[in-house]
């Protein structure tokens, strides 16, 4: 079992050293719907595509020097892109949302357990 939870992030304490029930008090408080939602979407093809769409883009553009939120996509890459985030969205509404277990709030929140 994990003694201590290393996370500087939102709500952290200055330390950044919390015990598991601190770490979990937090993300609670702070991330218990947006955690959800980044369960939901890892598990559902649309989802993991557009995202994976959104970090390519990215990246291309910081090698390029341009602002990382103009994409420049062909109209046909435009069109698959919308289509996947309709259909991610869709899905999210409808999804059951459920709490996020500790190991799920640490692969979310980037947290190290040293």
């Amino acid at each position: 079992m994990v003694e201590y939870i290393y996370y500087s992030g939102v709500g952290a304490k200055k330390n950044g050293k919390h015990t598991v029930e601190e770490f979990l008090e937090i993300m609670n408080k702070h991330f218990n719907i947006p955690c959800s939602n980044y369960l939901i979407g890892l598990n559902y093809k649309p989802c993991a595509e557009y995202e994976k769409m959104d970090m390519k883009d990215m990246l291309k553009n910081i090698r390029r020097n341009k602002p990382s939120m103009i994409f420049n996509r062909r109209k046909k890459t435009q069109n698959k892109y919308n289509r996947l985030v309709k259909q991610c969205m869709k899905y999210k509404k409808t999804a059951t949302k459920k709490q996020c277990s500790l190991d799920e709030y640490i692969k979310f929140s980037g947290a190290d357990t040293k």
